[in-house]
């Protein structure tokens, strides 16, 4: 509900009258002349509006959403309304009028219940909907636009005309049908930028456009990051692809991900490719294909006398085995030198009558 005027221009509030919307303020129907105050009660299925231009003894009040205006008279001397008051959540049917009397000085509060219009509870029937007290609804139905923040969404919301309580029965979350593409109306102007007579945002003058943040676009694994443009996507807009107006360059995201197929196939195919080029070739060679005859003698001798390729590629393991026995033995040497093995010590160990005649006999 709001107060208002049809016309080109808003016009002062007291020449004002007062209207509805039920469709998310797309269209308007006019619901009593003057300008009213009003609130909201049980979620909507009780509407309350009084005078707002002079004294009254009266208010008015709907249960259909504003189809039919009921009078309810709460005073017997006429009092000027300042405020209506309820719950924060609109969940109760009960208001307080404040204000104060035309003929009295001093403030005054007058508590207004509908609490005995009806007890009966709305019931809400996710199952069988066209059965129950509620109806699904969307912003978007009187529009040519069919999404709204990129998205096409329903809300369920009591039947207009349906004669129930609402009460704190818990709300169903909206339904979102599908994400829409892209389009003109879900970007806003970036940072720094305004829009001019051709509705382009444009950079405004005596600043600097922010800088591209290429880490925040692939903090989450993003494939891609791009480029800042004069236009930022709404925050609440949800739309998929369409036309991407807040998208510049394209660039590759480090780590993994920026790989090309090359360096894949370097990094993990010819690695495997040459670990089972080396086993095949040690299975052929090493007398453990089926069918094969080993002869005594035949072993090491036969890798060394082969020449071709397949020897100087097995060779290579043996090789990075060398250099490891090398690099070990530089290892320990360093350690002997200071002094690590020395503290441990030496101990003498003794040896037996046989072993000691051995040793001599060796010796001779």
């Amino acid at each position: 509900m709001a107060v208002g005027n049809v016309g080109e221009s808003l016009a002062p509030y007291k020449d004002s009258d007062t209207f509805l919307s039920r469709d998310a303020g797309f269209t308007w129907e006019e619901v009593h002349k003057d300008a009213h105050l009003w609130e909201f009660g049980d979620s909507g299925s009780i509407l309350v509006m009084v005078n707002d231009e002079e004294p009254t003894d009266h208010l008015l009040f709907s249960t259909d959403e504003g189809l039919n205006w009921r009078e309810y008279k709460f005073t017997q001397d006429k009092m000027r309304v300042r405020f209506i008051v309820t719950v924060p959540s609109d969940t109760s049917r009960r208001f307080i009028l404040m204000g104060n009397y035309a003929r009295a000085t001093g403030s005054v509060a007058v508590h207004v219940d509908f609490t005995a219009l009806t007890n009966k509870q709305c019931v809400l029937n996710l199952d069988n909907p066209g059965q129950d007290d509620f109806e699904l609804w969307s912003p978007s139905e009187e529009r040519e636009e069919r999404c709204l923040f990129g998205r096409q969404t329903l809300y369920h919301r009591r039947v207009r005309n349906a004669n129930c309580v609402v009460g704190k029965q818990p709300k169903v979350a909206e339904k979102v049908v599908s994400n829409c593409p892209c389009a003109k109306v879900d970007f806003e102007c970036e940072f720094n930028h305004v829009k001019n007579a051709a509705d382009e945002c444009i950079l405004s003058p005596g600043v600097t456009p922010l800088a591209d943040d290429s880490t925040a676009q692939c903090k989450n694994g993003e494939e891609y990051w791009y480029e800042r443009t004069p236009y930022r996507l709404i925050p609440y807009s949800s739309c998929q692809d369409g036309l991407r107006r807040d998208r510049g360059a394209r660039h590759k995201c480090p780590g993994f991900k920026s790989g090309s197929t090359f360096f894949w196939l370097f990094v993990l195919v010819i690695p495997f490719a040459f670990t089972a080029l080396v086993g095949y070739y040690y299975y052929r060679r090493g007398g453990h294909a089926r069918g094969m005859i080993r002869l005594p003698g035949d072993g090491v001798s036969a890798f060394r006398n082969d020449s071709g390729l397949l020897a100087t590629l097995a060779s290579v393991p043996w090789f990075i085995v060398g250099v490891a026995g090398i690099a070990w033995e530089w290892v320990a040497s360093r350690i002997d030198r200071v002094g690590l093995r020395s503290r441990r010590g030496y101990r003498d160990l003794r040896v037996d009558e046989d072993a000691q005649i051995l040793r001599f006999e060796d010796e001779e």
